[in-house]
């Protein structure tokens, strides 16, 4: 593995296409070697041949460059999308990633209305009972999924939390189909959080907006309405 990253750095800081020879010589490897290496990574995306059989980079590069620079935005302007949604909303709104299994927030604006979530930036809270955790997870494979959930077994933390599996997954395909994630007093009781996914060019999941306040006044607001407001706002920043 550590051989193949070799070749496809050296690749990439050339500007136009090597050949074999030329590209194995560089990274010290007899040509044989870096044959079979260049074709493992032929086969996934990462490199491609020219009519000549020379190589260059290929389109999947371009897909993980693409995912690491949206990431980067969304840590880098993280705070500014809180602070936006929190003005647009008065509600508290938060700015999450998956990390390990679980919700990590990057940054919180208090609203202009008292009382949101118990939690601050560099916190993690659960996926599956969290608005910004069940927005992502909706969006991702169901094996991902599965492997999030082995990771952190569901436990019940208010009346209302999610453990079964099968209601999980029930609530994962609806979240997927509207847009939007509702935390229904599941982690905190009395408070509601409205999450929405944020994706990179692909459609894939990278972080998630939420807002949060008194389960009241979230419903008598219409979740269902501020949920098209996240969304609307996840959807301006996603690729």
């Amino acid at each position: 593995m550590t051989r193949a990253l070799d070749l496809l750095i050296e690749l990439s800081t050339w500007e136009r296409p090597v050949g074999l020879t030329e590209l194995a010589r560089r990274v010290d490897l007899h040509p044989t070697t870096a044959l079979r290496l260049l074709e493992s990574l032929r086969s996934r995306g990462f490199v491609r041949q020219t009519a000549d059989r020379s190589y260059v980079l290929g389109s999947q590069t371009f897909e993980v460059g693409s995912a690491f620079l949206r990431n980067v935005s969304i840590w880098s302007q993280a705070n500014q999308l809180a602070d936006k949604l929190a003005e647009a909303t008065g509600e508290t709104a938060s700015v999450g990633v998956l990390d390990g299994g679980q919700i990590l927030y990057i940054a919180i604006a208090k609203g202009q209305q008292d009382m949101g979530i118990a939690s601050a930036a560099g916190t993690r809270h659960p996926a599956y009972c969290t608005s910004l955790g069940k927005a992502i997870m909706a969006e991702l494979p169901a094996e991902e999924v599965a492997e999030i959930l082995r990771n952190d077994p569901p436990r019940r933390l208010t009346p209302k939390t999610l453990v079964e599996m099968d209601a999980i997954r029930r609530e994962l395909a609806t979240i997927h189909k509207r847009g939007f994630a509702v935390d229904n007093e599941e982690r905190t009781p009395g408070v509601v959080c409205i999450g929405a996914a944020i994706r990179d060019h692909t459609g894939s999941p990278v972080g998630a907006l939420s807002i949060s306040g008194p389960a009241a006044r979230m419903r008598a607001n219409g979740t269902s309405e501020l949920g098209h407001v996240v969304a609307a706002a996840a959807g301006a920043f996603s690729a």
